[in-house]
């Protein structure tokens, strides 16, 4: 499998876990009959990257890596917790896909750009 079918395929897992992580953090939200303000304070820290992957930005994907581990913790209290509802294992399975497709679209991304840049060196 080469480099660029590898990113083929992670970025649009990326990008589908991330906007299925936003549904899902909204609808457990709204299950819990959250005030508004619970809603930005759940969603506002994924939603400051959504123009970051948008335009496709390999630092976006690094700090996503960063701030999912927050909600991978949430879940896992939540998960811990007496009562864990459905849309708590549905929001840890995004934040490990979330994770995992990230970093490696990140990785993978920035190896491609350095086999470019050494076979236009090598020219």
């Amino acid at each position: 499998m080469t480099l660029q079918s590898k990113i083929n395929i992670a970025r649009p897992l990326t990008q589908l876990s991330f906007y299925l992580m936003l549904l899902t953090l909204a609808a457990n939200a709204w299950l819990q009959g959250a005030p508004a303000v619970i809603y930005f304070l759940c969603l506002f820290p994924l939603m400051i990257f959504i123009p970051g992957l948008i335009s496709n930005n390999t630092r976006t994907l690094i700090w996503i890596c960063f701030v999912i581990l927050m909600y991978f913790a949430m879940a896992i209290d939540n998960l811990a917790g007496p009562a864990p509802k459905p849309l708590d294992w549905v929001e840890l399975a995004l934040t490990v896909i979330l994770f995992n497709a990230a970093m490696m679209y990140a990785r993978w991304k920035q190896a491609l750009g350095s086999q470019i840049h050494a076979q236009e060196q090598s020219q």
